[in-house]
């Protein structure tokens, strides 16, 4: 049975107005909250610890967005510049390969490596095709057919393995659609293809 939750870093527990909603759970159950800026547990009846503590959401909250916005744009310079591989699985067409020791001392240590995707000489020439009879004014419907047609095994099918919830039995017109999209083929590196709206805080 919890008595009481203690807090070391504010930045790490609660930001806006998460605090807020999480009071009625922990006067519900009888826990304390110890907080380090108080110097021991939070008085919820005590007014100027509640301005205290709305005063520590909102340093929380753009010390949030700031780390945010300081890993996205180490990322995307990483995938724009160094031209690596930040994904976990492959295109279909391409596999991983080795690219060398990580460049963090720490990572290297304990054995990570960096990956760099090759053409995978089982399905590139699928990919290949797919994008010659497209430009050859081909429907995408048309090449779902002919690929399902001519016995060729879809992503999920051919890969079966890291693709346990999908049937893996013929290609869609979706499938076809999403690789003649994806501007990783055309030899450009991609990351953050999908976008999360959040709330961002000035930075002044």
């Amino acid at each position: 049975m919890l008595d009481a939750i203690v807090v070391g870093e504010y930045e790490r527990a609660f930001h806006g107005q998460q605090l807020e909603q999480l009071t009625p759970t922990l006067l519900r159950h009888d826990l304390q909250l110890w907080l380090p800026k108080t110097y021991g547990p939070v008085d919820f009846d005590n007014p100027r610890q509640l301005a205290l503590l709305d005063l520590l959401s909102v340093h929380s909250q753009r010390e949030v967005s700031r780390a945010r916005h300081r890993t996205t744009a180490a990322l995307r310079a990483q995938a724009e510049l160094q031209g690596r591989h930040l994904g976990v699985r492959p295109p279909y067409g391409y596999r991983l390969a080795d690219a060398g020791p990580h460049p963090n001392r720490a990572h290297a240590a304990w054995g990570r490596r960096l990956h760099r995707l090759e053409p995978d000489p089982a399905t590139a020439p699928h990919v290949r095709w797919i994008f010659e009879q497209r430009l050859a004014g081909r429907s995408v419907a048309s090449i779902a057919r002919a690929l399902n047609d001519n016995g060729v095994p879809c992503p999920s099918g051919a890969d079966p393995a890291r693709n346990p919830h999908r049937g893996g039995c013929q290609w869609m017109l979706t499938t076809v659609a999403a690789i003649l999209s994806n501007p990783r083929y055309t030899g450009r590196q991609v990351w953050n293809r999908q976008h999360t709206d959040r709330d961002a805080l000035p930075d002044n």
